[in-house]
């Protein structure tokens, strides 16, 4: 039986039961004087007398010494907590089951471990009680609801195995606490069975769960962590007489070996060896592998680096695309009294750099011809405002992903009424030249355009404008740049699958500082790759994420990695295909033959491959209790009650009052009553009558 008080202090007052033994050891007879005739006849004696020192009246000292430990025990507020007398916890149990299969769960002998715990709890569990699974990686899965059916729980587990996918444990306790809201009168339980990876779990903190839910952890990781991972690939086409070569270098990340190891890597392109390397790996750190120069085909090249493999298999390849390598063609419209210095820096930034390869064609009006334009993958007006005939010629273009840029300058500044393809009105010019310039302000460096300048925002902060166009922007484009006085600096305007951006930050030298600051080179580069649809591809993305098709693809087919085909539905933003598995994905237009329109590789999170595990007792940080109501019972209808909830529930204070006052009525008549009730009525006599010879004591 379970017993407790909710306010052990006041037992200290159990110390007023000796107050009536107290009593009782210090009521002494008191003599009385008496009449009483001549003494003289009568022969003295000497009587001794003493101090009574035991007790004589133990009913009446027991049930005083009852009444008052009574009275202590209900302000200490006993509470009874076995489940039977609490009203207690006699629920079926609901379990849920989080089990890990992320990539990490691949080591060595550590999955097979988790699968052996799970189905020991599962035995472990009575007949009236229930399971749920839910598997996780970077998203959760509910594999079975809760159910009695033990066996098809366990049944259920055969079919996992770890993924290429990354670790987040948040999802999968929210995909726990909503399952057991099928349970609402059960004792519900999560149950954890994973590696603990450190790294999965961000997003715990401040997760809430129901009053008396739960969690717990089984850590089912392996006591030795030594890994080694490729964790980059750099790719770059390189140019070596008139042949194009492709150089591949690996970073390789070992942690916590015993000693260095041997190790082959392996580079793969297109599903045939290109080049091996043996190289020792160090114990703990990066080691780089560099590997011969080999030819590389025009198109996309889809390739892997592949270490000999360790305990963690999974991540000892990395897979990677390569992307086509044709030449980005822009079409420069410049008006008749441009000088080649006003150009100079514009152009001599587009030159440089080789993914892609930027050729600029200068030309005095804008390619109008379907041939033309289906060569030219931008055009770029410098500070003139196109014709309407080229406007009409762009228009299905553009519609069609092509891309428009209109660097406006003083010459758009004079301007009247509107300009074909500019989404904005322009007032006059603006004159920075009395406050030593303007500069940019409310830069959206989450743009696409801005994306050099994530890491590095004061980079564009340093730029100082003398002059620039007024802009008014017309609705519906997107302000993705303002100067200092709040005027638009960078406009854009999606049309169709393609888009038309406007700069008014002079890209010369003449009034602003630009084309000598650090930014100008990125800027200019990314601006052409944005606005032509060619933004800069990464050689790999991360399983988990979708991947958006490139647009003008009818009806596309995608290849995964396992060689299954998936047709993705579109929406108002295109097709997209989930990227699942790590490996080379493909896109074909209409069926999976011929040549791909588009490729892309996918691999697991760097972070799988750092072994570090929290403790279990980590998880139950950040996470807190759903709230509960005022009258203090918890919000959620099925969780166990609280020694505050029993002892209100039972309220046995309330008893011990009552059996109090029946105490003490029974003392009152025990003693009114019998020897203890006889009453002495004398007559006082005043001492000073009273002769000693006719007194005695």
């Amino acid at each position: 039986m379970g017993f407790g008080f909710l306010v052990p202090a006041f037992l200290a007052g159990l110390a007023v039961l000796a107050i009536p033994l107290f009593i009782h050891l210090r009521n002494r007879d008191r003599d009385t004087p008496f009449r009483f005739p001549s003494l003289m006849f009568l022969e003295q004696l000497p009587i001794r007398t003493s101090q009574r020192q035991r007790i004589t009246d133990w009913p009446l000292l027991l049930l005083r010494a009852l009444a008052l430990a009574l009275l202590v025990f209900a302000f200490a507020r006993p509470v009874f907590t076995e489940r039977a007398l609490a009203g207690g916890d006699t629920r079926s149990r609901a379990v849920v089951l989080v089990i890990d299969r992320s990539l990490s769960m691949g080591y060595e002998g550590v999955f097979s471990r988790a699968l052996d715990s799970a189905r020991t709890v599962i035995r472990e569990l009575g007949n009236s009680d229930r399971v749920g699974v839910v598997a996780f990686d970077d998203a959760a899965e509910t594999l079975q609801r809760l159910t009695t059916d033990k066996a098809a729980a366990t049944s259920v587990l055969a079919s996992l195995t770890p993924r290429s996918r990354g670790t987040r444990m948040a999802p999968a306790l929210r995909t726990a606490r909503q399952m057991l809201l099928d349970a609402p009168f059960a004792a519900a339980e999560i149950i954890m069975i994973s590696d603990l990876q450190r790294s999965g779990a961000a997003g715990i903190a401040g997760l809430d769960l129901p009053a008396g839910v739960t969690l717990r952890g089984i850590a089912v990781g392996s006591p030795s962590r030594a890994n080694s991972a490729v964790r980059v690939v750099e790719a770059r086409r390189l140019v070596e007489g008139n042949r194009s070569v492709l150089a591949v270098k690996a970073r390789v990340l070992s942690h916590e070996g015993d000693s260095a190891r041997s190790a082959t890597a392996t580079l793969m392109l297109n599903g045939r060896e290109a080049a091996t390397r043996s190289t020792t790996l160090s114990a703990d750190g990066e080691t780089v592998i560099t590997f011969a120069p080999v030819p590389a085909p025009d198109g996309a090249v889809s390739g892997t680096v592949s270490l000999t493999s360790d305990a963690l298999a999974a991540d000892d390849t990395l897979h990677f695309v390569v992307p086509r390598d044709d030449a980005l063609r822009v079409a420069f419209v410049l008006p008749p009294d441009v000088s080649a210095n006003e150009t100079l820096y514009l152009e001599r930034a587009l030159s440089i750099g080789q993914s892609p390869v930027i050729r600029v064609d200068r030309m005095r009006t804008a390619p109008t011809s379907t041939d033309e334009l289906a060569r030219t993958a931008l055009v770029m007006f410098w500070d003139v405002a196109p014709t309407s005939a080229a406007a009409s010629a762009l228009a299905p273009w553009l519609e069609q992903g092509g891309g428009v840029v209109i660097a406006a300058g003083r010459r758009l500044a004079t301007v009247r009424g509107d300009v074909p393809l500019l989404p904005a009105t322009v007032n006059g010019l603006a004159d920075r030249l009395a406050d030593r310039g303007g500069t940019l302000r409310d830069v959206r460096y989450e743009h696409p355009l801005f994306a050099p300048f994530r890491e590095a925002t004061d980079a564009l902060a340093a730029v100082r404008v003398l002059r620039y166009p007024r802009l008014e922007a017309n609705v519906g484009p997107d302000m993705l740049a303002r100067f200092d006085d709040g005027l638009p600096a960078v406009l854009e305007q999606r049309v169709g699958a393609g888009r038309t951006l406007v700069v008014a930050v002079p890209l010369d030298a003449q009034f602003g500082d630009f084309p000598v600051q650090p930014a100008y080179l990125p800027f200019v580069r990314q601006l052409v790759r944005h606005t032509a649809g060619r933004d800069a591809a990464p050689l790999w993305r991360t399983t988990g994420e979708s991947w958006l098709l490139p647009t003008g693809v009818s009806n596309p087919v995608v290849q995964t990695p396992d060689g299954s085909l998936v047709r993705p539905t579109a929406d108002s933003l295109g097709s997209a295909v989930a990227l699942v598995n790590a490996g080379a994905y493909a896109v074909f237009a209409e069926t999976a033959t011929g040549i791909a329109v588009a490729r892309v590789a996918a691999n697991a999170p760097a972070s799988e491959s750092e072994l570090t595990p929290i403790d279990t007792t980590e998880l139950l940080l950040g996470v807190r209790e759903t709230p509960r109501d005022a009258s203090g019972n918890a919000a959620a209808s099925g969780a166990p009650p609280t020694p505050i909830e029993l002892e209100r529930r039972q309220n046995p204070w309330r008893i011990l009052l009552l059996l109090v006052a029946l105490a003490l009525t029974i003392e009152t008549f025990l003693a009114t009553r019998g020897a203890r009730a006889i009453a002495r009525r004398i007559r006082a006599v005043p001492a000073d009558r009273v002769s000693p010879e006719r007194s005695t004591r």
